[in-house]
Protein backbone atom coordinates (compact mmCIF):
# COMPACT_ATOMS: atom_id res chain seq x y z
CA UNK A 1 0.00 0.00 0.00
CA UNK A 2 1.50 3.28 -0.86
CA UNK A 3 2.48 5.24 1.89
CA UNK A 4 1.56 2.68 4.45
CA UNK A 5 4.09 2.30 6.67
CA UNK A 6 4.09 -0.16 9.55
CA UNK A 7 6.84 -1.70 11.95
CA UNK A 8 7.50 -3.85 15.47
CA UNK A 9 8.46 -2.07 18.61
CA UNK A 10 9.57 -3.69 21.96
CA UNK A 11 9.92 -0.27 23.73
CA UNK A 12 7.52 1.89 26.12
CA UNK A 13 4.12 2.90 24.02
CA UNK A 14 4.85 6.25 22.65
CA UNK A 15 2.22 9.37 24.00
CA UNK A 16 -0.37 9.19 21.29
CA UNK A 17 -1.65 12.63 22.74
CA UNK A 18 1.90 14.42 22.44
CA UNK A 19 1.72 12.50 18.83
CA UNK A 20 -1.28 14.62 18.02
CA UNK A 21 -0.22 17.78 19.44
CA UNK A 22 3.07 17.99 17.64
CA UNK A 23 0.69 16.69 14.13
CA UNK A 24 -1.30 19.37 14.88
CA UNK A 25 0.94 22.55 15.52
CA UNK A 26 3.01 21.30 12.22
CA UNK A 27 -0.68 21.46 10.12
CA UNK A 28 -0.94 24.68 11.53
CA UNK A 29 2.27 26.14 10.67
CA UNK A 30 1.92 24.35 7.45
CA UNK A 31 -1.54 25.39 6.46
CA UNK A 32 -2.22 28.55 7.94
CA UNK A 33 -4.70 29.99 5.86
CA UNK A 34 -6.89 26.23 5.85
CA UNK A 35 -8.57 27.32 9.55
CA UNK A 36 -9.16 25.26 12.15
CA UNK A 37 -12.03 23.00 10.75
CA UNK A 38 -9.59 21.87 8.14
CA UNK A 39 -6.65 20.86 10.38
CA UNK A 40 -8.78 18.69 12.73
CA UNK A 41 -10.02 16.93 9.98
CA UNK A 42 -6.12 16.44 8.70
CA UNK A 43 -4.72 16.12 12.26
CA UNK A 44 -7.76 13.37 12.37
CA UNK A 45 -7.27 11.55 9.14
CA UNK A 46 -3.57 11.14 9.25
CA UNK A 47 -3.40 9.44 12.68
CA UNK A 48 -6.50 7.22 12.17
CA UNK A 49 -6.03 5.98 7.95
CA UNK A 50 -3.05 3.95 8.97
CA UNK A 51 -4.29 2.07 11.70
CA UNK A 52 -7.17 1.16 10.21
CA UNK A 53 -6.17 -0.19 6.96
CA UNK A 54 -3.27 -2.27 8.51
CA UNK A 55 -6.34 -3.56 10.44
CA UNK A 56 -8.42 -4.16 7.57
CA UNK A 57 -5.95 -5.96 5.78
CA UNK A 58 -4.80 -7.98 8.59
CA UNK A 59 -7.95 -9.30 8.90
CA UNK A 60 -8.93 -9.68 5.11
CA UNK A 61 -6.25 -10.66 3.53
CA UNK A 62 -3.23 -12.62 6.83
CA UNK A 63 -6.92 -14.16 8.02
CA UNK A 64 -5.49 -12.45 11.49
CA UNK A 65 -6.05 -9.89 13.74
CA UNK A 66 -3.46 -7.06 14.22
CA UNK A 67 -2.14 -6.08 17.64
CA UNK A 68 -2.51 -2.37 18.22
CA UNK A 69 -2.22 -2.18 21.79
CA UNK A 70 0.82 0.00 22.21
CA UNK A 71 0.05 1.76 19.29
CA UNK A 72 3.09 4.11 18.21
CA UNK A 73 3.28 6.49 15.46
CA UNK A 74 5.68 8.36 13.36
CA UNK A 75 4.84 11.67 13.16
CA UNK A 76 6.79 14.09 10.31
CA UNK A 77 6.76 17.78 11.62
CA UNK A 78 8.69 19.02 8.55
CA UNK A 79 6.01 17.26 6.28
CA UNK A 80 2.86 17.87 8.94
CA UNK A 81 2.13 14.07 8.08
CA UNK A 82 2.09 10.98 9.68
CA UNK A 83 4.91 8.79 8.36
CA UNK A 84 4.36 5.41 9.78
CA UNK A 85 3.30 3.27 12.73
CA UNK A 86 4.31 0.71 14.70
CA UNK A 87 2.55 -2.24 17.12
CA UNK A 88 3.99 -3.80 20.38
CA UNK A 89 5.78 -7.59 19.68
CA UNK A 90 3.49 -10.22 19.51
CA UNK A 91 1.30 -12.17 17.94
CA UNK A 92 -1.74 -12.09 15.48
CA UNK A 93 -4.66 -13.72 15.99
CA UNK A 94 -5.85 -15.77 13.86
CA UNK A 95 -9.71 -16.72 13.74
CA UNK A 96 -12.17 -16.96 10.96
CA UNK A 97 -14.12 -14.21 9.26
CA UNK A 98 -16.92 -12.67 11.34
CA UNK A 99 -15.12 -13.21 14.52
CA UNK A 100 -11.89 -11.71 13.53
CA UNK A 101 -13.86 -8.94 12.52
CA UNK A 102 -15.53 -8.70 15.23
CA UNK A 103 -12.26 -8.62 17.35
CA UNK A 104 -10.35 -5.86 15.04
CA UNK A 105 -13.07 -3.95 15.58
CA UNK A 106 -12.88 -4.19 19.21
CA UNK A 107 -9.04 -3.60 18.93
CA UNK A 108 -9.48 -0.43 16.73
CA UNK A 109 -12.38 1.09 18.27
CA UNK A 110 -10.34 2.01 22.19
CA UNK A 111 -7.16 3.31 20.09
CA UNK A 112 -9.41 5.72 17.54
CA UNK A 113 -11.25 6.90 21.00
CA UNK A 114 -8.20 7.52 22.03
CA UNK A 115 -6.63 9.37 19.33
CA UNK A 116 -10.19 11.48 18.82
CA UNK A 117 -9.69 12.68 22.23
CA UNK A 118 -6.16 13.23 21.89
CA UNK A 119 -7.35 16.10 18.54
CA UNK A 120 -10.10 17.46 20.58
CA UNK A 121 -7.01 18.18 22.81
CA UNK A 122 -6.59 21.55 20.44
CA UNK A 123 -9.37 21.15 18.52
CA UNK A 124 -13.20 21.12 18.34
CA UNK A 125 -13.78 18.28 15.92
CA UNK A 126 -17.54 16.31 15.95
CA UNK A 127 -17.85 12.87 16.63
CA UNK A 128 -20.17 12.40 13.91
CA UNK A 129 -17.71 13.82 10.92
CA UNK A 130 -14.60 11.76 12.67
CA UNK A 131 -16.81 8.85 12.61
CA UNK A 132 -17.33 9.40 9.07
CA UNK A 133 -14.26 10.07 8.45
CA UNK A 134 -12.65 7.00 9.66
CA UNK A 135 -15.72 4.72 7.63
CA UNK A 136 -14.02 6.46 4.64
CA UNK A 137 -10.71 4.96 5.75
CA UNK A 138 -12.52 0.98 6.41
CA UNK A 139 -13.95 1.57 2.97
CA UNK A 140 -10.83 2.97 1.34
CA UNK A 141 -9.07 -0.23 2.22
CA UNK A 142 -11.53 -2.55 1.34
CA UNK A 143 -11.47 -1.04 -2.07
CA UNK A 144 -7.65 -1.35 -1.89
CA UNK A 145 -8.11 -5.00 -1.39
CA UNK A 146 -10.43 -5.52 -4.10
CA UNK A 147 -8.23 -4.22 -6.64
CA UNK A 148 -5.36 -5.34 -5.99
CA UNK A 149 -6.59 -9.41 -5.43
CA UNK A 150 -7.77 -8.24 -8.86
CA UNK A 151 -4.65 -7.68 -10.48
CA UNK A 152 -2.55 -9.65 -8.87
CA UNK A 153 -4.59 -12.92 -8.62
CA UNK A 154 -4.55 -13.49 -5.01
CA UNK A 155 -5.05 -17.18 -4.10
CA UNK A 156 -8.50 -18.08 -2.75
CA UNK A 157 -9.59 -14.51 -2.32
CA UNK A 158 -11.66 -12.19 -4.66
CA UNK A 159 -14.62 -9.63 -3.57
CA UNK A 160 -17.41 -8.85 -6.11
CA UNK A 161 -18.74 -5.57 -6.22
CA UNK A 162 -21.93 -7.24 -4.08
CA UNK A 163 -19.60 -9.05 -1.36
CA UNK A 164 -17.41 -6.05 -0.78
CA UNK A 165 -20.70 -3.78 -0.51
CA UNK A 166 -21.23 -6.21 2.10
CA UNK A 167 -18.42 -7.04 4.07
CA UNK A 168 -17.98 -3.17 3.64
CA UNK A 169 -21.42 -2.78 5.77
CA UNK A 170 -20.09 -5.50 8.29
CA UNK A 171 -17.31 -3.64 9.18
CA UNK A 172 -19.31 -0.38 9.55
CA UNK A 173 -21.56 -1.86 11.88
CA UNK A 174 -18.97 -3.33 13.99
CA UNK A 175 -17.25 -0.08 14.24
CA UNK A 176 -20.72 1.68 15.24
CA UNK A 177 -20.27 3.46 11.82
CA UNK A 178 -23.14 1.81 9.79
CA UNK A 179 -24.27 4.03 7.17
CA UNK A 180 -21.44 6.57 7.64
CA UNK A 181 -20.14 5.69 4.63
CA UNK A 182 -20.86 3.80 1.37
CA UNK A 183 -20.40 2.71 -1.81
CA UNK A 184 -20.92 4.62 -5.13
CA UNK A 185 -21.42 2.34 -8.24
CA UNK A 186 -20.14 3.67 -11.92
CA UNK A 187 -19.62 2.83 -14.97
CA UNK A 188 -15.81 2.21 -15.49
CA UNK A 189 -16.51 1.88 -19.42
CA UNK A 190 -18.18 -0.74 -21.60
CA UNK A 191 -20.53 -1.20 -19.20
CA UNK A 192 -18.30 -2.54 -16.41
CA UNK A 193 -19.71 -1.59 -12.76
CA UNK A 194 -16.79 -0.19 -10.38
CA UNK A 195 -17.16 1.09 -6.67
CA UNK A 196 -15.88 4.36 -5.48
CA UNK A 197 -16.02 5.93 -2.00
CA UNK A 198 -19.78 7.35 -1.48
CA UNK A 199 -18.33 9.49 1.05
CA UNK A 200 -20.48 11.34 3.90
CA UNK A 201 -18.24 14.40 4.99
CA UNK A 202 -15.61 16.39 3.08
CA UNK A 203 -11.95 16.96 3.97
CA UNK A 204 -11.74 20.36 3.40
CA UNK A 205 -8.81 20.14 1.13
CA UNK A 206 -9.96 22.86 -0.83
CA UNK A 207 -9.29 25.36 1.78
CA UNK A 208 -5.78 25.08 1.68
CA UNK A 209 -3.44 26.71 -0.99
CA UNK A 210 -3.60 24.33 -3.70
CA UNK A 211 -6.17 22.44 -2.70
CA UNK A 212 -9.41 20.92 -4.24
CA UNK A 213 -12.52 18.99 -4.03
CA UNK A 214 -11.63 15.45 -4.85
CA UNK A 215 -13.88 13.20 -7.51
CA UNK A 216 -15.94 11.58 -4.30
CA UNK A 217 -16.36 14.71 -2.39
CA UNK A 218 -19.40 14.93 -0.92
CA UNK A 219 -20.19 18.87 -1.91
CA UNK A 220 -20.32 17.70 -5.29
CA UNK A 221 -23.63 16.72 -7.05
CA UNK A 222 -24.04 12.73 -7.39
CA UNK A 223 -24.01 13.28 -11.13
CA UNK A 224 -20.58 15.34 -10.73
CA UNK A 225 -19.05 12.61 -9.13
CA UNK A 226 -20.12 9.83 -11.25
CA UNK A 227 -18.83 11.68 -14.41
CA UNK A 228 -15.51 12.55 -12.73
CA UNK A 229 -14.82 8.74 -11.44
CA UNK A 230 -15.75 7.76 -15.25
CA UNK A 231 -13.34 10.09 -16.91
CA UNK A 232 -10.71 9.23 -14.57
CA UNK A 233 -11.25 5.39 -14.87
CA UNK A 234 -10.90 5.60 -19.02
CA UNK A 235 -8.35 8.12 -18.55
CA UNK A 236 -6.65 5.52 -16.62
CA UNK A 237 -7.79 2.32 -18.98
CA UNK A 238 -4.96 2.30 -21.61
CA UNK A 239 -2.18 2.47 -19.05
CA UNK A 240 -3.79 -0.68 -17.02
CA UNK A 241 -3.92 -2.40 -20.97
CA UNK A 242 -0.17 -1.80 -21.34
CA UNK A 243 0.82 -2.60 -18.28
CA UNK A 244 -1.51 -5.91 -18.73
Amino acid sequence: MPALHGSIHRGASADQAASAAQLVTALQGQYPEAGRAYWALRAWGLLVWQPAYASVIAAELAEGVLPLAGLQLDVDTAEADVSGFAVAAGHFIPCTAGPRRQQAARQLQPVTNALLRAVQAHLPLHPKAARRLLADCVLAALLRIQRWTRHTGYPGLRFSNAALIATGADWLGLLGAGGDSGYLVFDAGGGTPQLALDRRVCCLDDRRHGGSLCDTCPRLARAERLRRLQAASLADAPTHQSAA
